[in-house]
């Protein structure tokens, strides 16, 4: 069990809406990691095996997790599946076979995480704040709705759900001279650093990548992997990624073409069965 896993289980965090799952149960090629929370729909992570995919015993994997989550899956009406796109194309073909489900949205996105070195080195520097601002923390009771609100992802997840992360999950903030939120950045519940935003006031000046950097020193500091996902539309973002010093690409191993770039997807299912 990783460190993250631990804190989950062990930290404020609710660990009943935690569930793991691996196929097969002797010596498992596959986990999943299941998020069911009363106030949202089922979230499906799959990780991808260190080795690349066996897409055959990929296919029967979805069908077990399937069968194990139909009781959830029919009540909540829809779920998220996050996954590589290799996941999503074999859970496609079972869509295309007969599985219960309609598409209702899928998404793009590339993976990014700090390598041994990177986190070493990251741990070690001392960032500048630009002139005017200053770290500090989020005030959760006062500030979780207004952060939510600026999630473009959101959706119809409640702000509870935001409130929960903010208060359990690392986050890091900036403010201004007035002591108003400038910028942010905070922890998905599966791990990944998330929903980093800065104000537009205060855009062009470092402060999203300075939130960043200090979240990532976070993760370091309490031996944490760090990685995030960012959507393929946002052009920007991916190109700023590239060139920083503390970020790589992730790769897969491809059976038929070595290692390769990895793409990662987010997808929304409705039950129709």
């Amino acid at each position: 069990m990783s460190r993250h896993q631990e804190r989950i289980m062990n930290g404020g965090f609710p660990k009943e809406y935690m569930r793991y799952y691996a196929y097969p149960s002797t010596n498992p090629v596959y986990l999943f990691i299941v998020e069911i929370h009363p106030a949202k729909f089922p979230h499906v992570h799959v990780r991808t095996p260190s080795n690349g995919h066996d897409t055959q015993l990929l296919e029967c994997s979805l069908k077990a997790i399937l069968f194990a989550l139909h009781s959830e899956l029919k009540n909540h009406d829809e779920f998220l599946l996050e996954a590589d796109t290799t996941v999503r194309e074999v859970f496609f073909k079972l869509q295309r076979e007969g599985a219960s489900f309609e598409t209702l949205y899928w998404g793009d996105f590339l993976p990014f995480y700090m390598n041994a070195k990177q986190k070493k080195d990251i741990v070690q520097e001392e960032f500048t704040v630009p002139k005017g601002y200053v770290i500090s923390s989020i005030n959760v009771p006062d500030e979780y709705e207004f952060i939510h609100k600026m999630w473009p992802f959101a959706g119809a997840t409640p702000d509870s759900v935001t409130r929960e992360r903010l208060e359990n999950l690392p986050s890091v903030c900036t403010r201004d001279s007035d002591g108003q939120l400038a910028s942010w950045e905070l922890t998905h519940s599966l791990g990944a650093v998330t929903h980093l935003f800065t104000v537009e006031e205060h855009r062009g000046k470092g402060l999203g990548v300075l939130a960043e950097n200090l979240l990532a020193q976070i993760y370091v500091k309490e031996g944490l992997h760090v990685y995030k996902y960012v959507v393929d539309s946002n052009v920007d973002v991916i190109r700023g990624t590239e060139r920083h010093p503390y970020w790589s690409r992730w790769k897969i191993h491809d059976e038929n073409n070595g290692e390769k770039e990895m793409m990662w997807s987010f997808n929304s299912f409705k039950y129709t069965g």
